[in-house]
């Protein structure tokens, strides 16, 4: 008889994530659901991240590989090389400076069991918060299936810290070394019949930083203008997007204080 595997694969990506890296391990550790894995990869920090990584873990009953790169690879590539090292029947994202709420894998998992043939990646809404753990706000779509239409209909619903997916799927459509990789990867997915479920409920916490790159409206503009070109979506139709993208953005900034 074969051994099991974790029925979760959690790849935590870190870079310079010194600050933040603790909380954001301790909130995976604090998970419910408990039959999972953890693959760190350090994308070649130049501060103390690993040498607390490596503090974090010592004394937790649980499977954690942490993988320091060598040079600095990007985020896509960085993602990959956890893929590549998973062994779970589903693999989770999370990067070095988010949080999750306690029992995000547990209502995923029991998703999972219920649409098992429905969905291939169930997400969910998500709260955002400051570099100082302050709540700032939910950032929030209607919950059900999301195929090719919904997802490229008002730019990016998916928040890559609330995804859950099956590994066979992921494994045959990897990151792409492009601007926005993970909305490229929702697009072809979608695009070859893989549909996911977002949940109403908010399981996780995304730390918004006022100079992150995602913070650089303009320049994700184009970025997601390019990921419609690049998934063969006609000029007008991907300038079309790109405009119902831009309107989504500045009304809910209408709405809310991020």
């Amino acid at each position: 008889m074969t051994k099991q595997g974790p029925f979760f694969s959690v790849i935590v990506n870190t870079y310079n994530s010194a600050k933040t890296v603790e909380k954001t391990l301790n909130s995976v550790f604090a998970q419910t659901f408990t039959n999972y894995e953890i693959i760190v990869v350090d994308d070649h920090s130049t501060d103390d991240t690993v040498s607390i990584i490596k503090k974090v873990i010592t004394g937790y009953n649980k499977k954690v590989k942490v993988i320091k790169l060598e040079e600095n690879q990007g985020i896509a590539k960085s993602r990959n090389i956890g893929i590549d090292q998973s062994e779970g029947e589903y693999i989770a994202f999370l990067d070095g400076d988010d949080l999750w709420k306690k029992n995000k894998l547990m209502i995923q998992y029991n998703e999972l069991k219920k649409n098992s043939f429905t969905a291939d990646w169930v997400f969910s809404n998500y709260d955002v918060i400051d570099n100082g753990y302050n709540y700032l706000g939910e950032r929030k779509r209607n919950s059900g299936i999301y195929g090719f239409k919904a997802i490229v209909k008002r730019g990016n619903p998916v928040g890559m810290l609330t995804v859950v997916i099956k590994s066979k799927v992921l494994k045959k459509n990897k990151f792409r070394n492009v601007k926005h990789e993970d909305y490229d990867l929702w697009i072809r997915l979608s695009k070859r019949g893989h549909f996911g479920i977002l949940l109403e409920d908010s399981l996780a916490m995304y730390m918004k930083h006022s100079n992150s790159v995602s913070s650089n409206k303009l320049k994700s503009v184009v970025w997601t203008f390019n990921v419609f070109r690049l998934n063969n979506i006609n000029f007008f139709t991907a300038l079309y997007l790109t405009g119902n993208y831009m309107l989504n953005y500045f009304t809910r900034k209408r709405k809310s204080a991020f």
